[in-house]
């Protein structure tokens, strides 16, 4: 689930909440207090809670998201190119936030191309060419050179490994 952009981020937050609440009224306070509480632990540089966030910059608008995304003690957090379009502070807390999940044990899929990201976020490293599975390797023991065969559609002999 996406933001609203012309909404906050409290109401941003209360998307995660809606079902949960008791009635027809909605209690703002928590997710208020989730939305202070993301700004601070992740360093979103905002005007305020309320104001919409399609004023904020992009890395300020993922953070957003996945602090959303994470605070709702997910099982499984599937990113795709999370940190694509941010600058490098950014990145480095998407990566830090993605490692807190992996430690708390929640299944994280994270779905990029940057070869040196993958080998150091991963444990297992699925590659696909073409929409077909090309090969799964442990991160630990895999290469560069490696995962870049097998994108290309490299059978495991035309890889050495028949």
């Amino acid at each position: 689930m996406g933001l609203v952009a012309s909404m906050g981020m409290v109401d941003n937050m209360l998307l995660k909440s809606y079902h949960t609440s008791g009635g027809i009224f909605i209690d703002r306070k928590p997710a208020r207090a989730l939305a202070e509480q993301l700004i601070k632990k992740l360093s979103i540089v905002t005007p305020g809670v309320d104001t919409p966030v399609r004023l904020l910059s992009g890395g300020n608008v993922q953070k957003v998201l996945l602090g959303r995304e994470i605070e709702s003690s997910p099982n499984l957090l599937i990113t795709a190119y999370p940190v694509r379009g941010l600058d490098i502070n950014s990145s480095y807390t998407v990566y830090d936030l993605l490692n807190e999940q992996k430690r708390r044990n929640v299944a994280v899929m994270y779905i990029g191309e940057d070869l040196d990201v993958l080998l150091e976020l991963s444990d297992r490293i699925m590659v696909l060419c073409h929409g077909k599975i090309t090969g799964m390797v442990d991160a630990r023991t895999a290469t560069k050179e490696q995962l870049g065969l097998m994108m290309t559609g490299a059978t495991p002999r035309e890889r050495g490994e028949a």
